[in-house]
């Protein structure tokens, strides 16, 4: 297991967020805000996904909870590190007692005098041996810190899934409502053809009813794609840590308007590589993993407490009054040296107890890597088949889509000429909406797809240059080179946006 050093640390807490956010502001062109502040130089501001990104960095909540994380690990370990190193102190004493409350006895009376008392002196104390049981909590105190390094990491790679989706949804239901609005615009103009051609006689009132309805009918989709529009920009603010305004609360304005379309840009996978990957590169399963090597070492100490004896020295230097004179000025000085042992020989059980607990705590960190290793396979393997799927879908409705345009525009032009029927148009306008929804669920299932599989496989995927539409069967080619885990924070602005 390798783990994040100190340059990994000082990355993940001071140059994950803040290098992205300020890259993005450099090359993208957009301000970023202070966190833990409402934003109000966004509010009105359009956005593409890599500025939701670099925003979502820079700010959002469960990344700055995580950043206090590592800090917090980072002083445990601090902490747990000083058991090793010297320890030096100072101490003093000063007594002074009053002579009505001390005699000395001389012939046949008392003389009474005050009594004045200090010293003073440095203390150096060091642990010496204890069996290598400050050394194995070290260890395991840096393994902790690391940790959090990869649950911070983790906690980035989840933010940037929840963005994109989040950007995807906001995208495929805009989209949606521009396909709606186009089938109640062909279906108000079918009902206004037949009102008139009601009024001229030439059709029935049966054919300027079946309009209306087909008109009514329609309208539940265009108003679902837009609330769900609505649902996916408060989500989306949520995620960038944005506030919609309270002095106006009807206003549903969202704080970030999403630019851009929906991008479909085929990436080439493959299996074998996406599991190597995922299994080398996940920061969250690292740590589970990392897990198991810090309770090993807990479980080491352990034993040293138990079963080794610990030794301590301290030395200094002591300045006291003399004892043999009256005058307070004068003084006597050297150095001191002291060396304890210690060594329990029972504790009434206490150690067996924290030994059965210890190896309890292996075992359940060993069992936890273990299904964490089955849960990021299984991630991957479904994002790839919902990727294959996705694809194979757009792949299928873009070729049906011009069909079913043609389709529409033979079924008005037989019905102009008297040699079609009305139903003819209801069915061409209904397969062409109904293949519009599926071309872009398919885009949108698509590009969620392949942010699962990026962020199950911490890898970026995906080509820069989008290469012909291929064929299903050419989906899964050779393996490419593994990707590694820092890569995994970046997105690429489509070049479709």
């Amino acid at each position: 297991m390798n783990y994040l050093g100190p340059s990994a640390l000082i990355l993940a807490l001071g140059v994950i967020a803040p290098v992205s956010a300020q890259k993005a502001q450099e090359d993208l062109g957009v301000t970023l805000p202070v966190a833990r502040s409402a934003v109000p130089e966004f509010s009105s501001q359009k956005l593409d996904l890599a500025q939701c990104v670099a925003l979502a960095l820079a700010q959002n909540t469960e990344i700055r909870r995580a950043k206090e994380e590592v800090k917090r690990r980072e002083g445990v370990a601090i902490e747990v590190r000083s058991e090793l190193l010297p320890k030096i102190t100072a101490q003093g004493n000063f007594d002074y007692q009053n002579k009505s409350l001390s005699g000395i006895l001389v012939q046949n009376g008392f003389v009474s005098a005050d009594e004045l008392n200090w010293n003073a002196g440095v203390r150096v104390s060091q642990l010496l041996f204890d069996g290598g049981a400050g050394l194995s909590r070290t260890r395991a105190a840096r393994i902790a810190q690391s940790q959090s390094v990869l649950l911070l990491q983790n906690t980035i790679d989840e933010v940037i899934l929840k963005v994109r989706r989040t950007v995807y949804a906001v995208l495929v239901n805009r989209s949606l409502i521009d396909v709606q609005d186009e089938a109640v615009r062909l279906r108000e103009q079918q009902l206004s053809l037949q009102e008139k051609k009601f009024k001229a006689g030439t059709v029935t009132k049966f054919n300027v009813l079946t309009a209306d309805v087909e008109l009514a009918n329609t309208m539940p989709q265009l108003i679902r794609a837009r609330n769900n529009k609505r649902i996916a920009e408060v989500e989306l603010a949520r995620v960038l840590a944005l506030d919609y305004p309270l002095e106006q609360p009807d206003d549903w304005s969202p704080p970030v308007q999403v630019v851009g379309e929906l991008p479909y840009q085929p990436a080439v996978v493959s299996l074998d590589t996406s599991l190597i990957n995922a299994v080398n590169n996940r920061p969250d399963l690292r740590a589970t993993k990392a897990e198991m090597q810090r309770q090993n070492e807990l479980m080491k100490a352990a034993k040293a407490d138990a079963f080794i004896p610990k030794i301590t020295g301290t030395g200094g230097y002591d300045v006291i009054q003399n004892p043999s004179s009256s005058s307070f000025t004068q003084s006597l000085d050297g150095p001191v040296a002291n060396i304890t042992g210690t060594w329990t020989l029972f504790d009434g059980m206490q150690t067996t107890g924290r030994l059965d607990q210890l190896k309890a705590q292996l075992v359940a960190a060993e069992v936890a890597a273990e299904e964490k290793r089955r849960e990021v396979e299984t991630q991957v393997r479904d994002a790839v088949v919902k990727l294959e799927e996705a694809q194979e879908i757009v792949i299928s409705q873009q070729k049906n889509m011009e069909q079913a345009r043609e389709s529409l525009r033979l079924a008005e032009a037989r019905f102009n000429v008297g040699a079609g029927i009305q139903l003819d148009i209801i069915n061409a306008q209904s397969n062409l909406t109904q293949a519009q929804f599926n071309e872009l669920q398919g885009r949108f299932d698509y590009n969620v797809a392949l942010a699962l599989l990026e962020r199950a496989t911490a890898s970026p995927l995906g080509p820069k240059e989008p290469p012909p539409v291929p064929k299903p069967s050419a989906l899964f080619p050779p393996p490419r080179p593994k990707i590694n885990l820092q890569a995994s924070t970046d997105v690429r602005p489509q070049p479709a946006q």
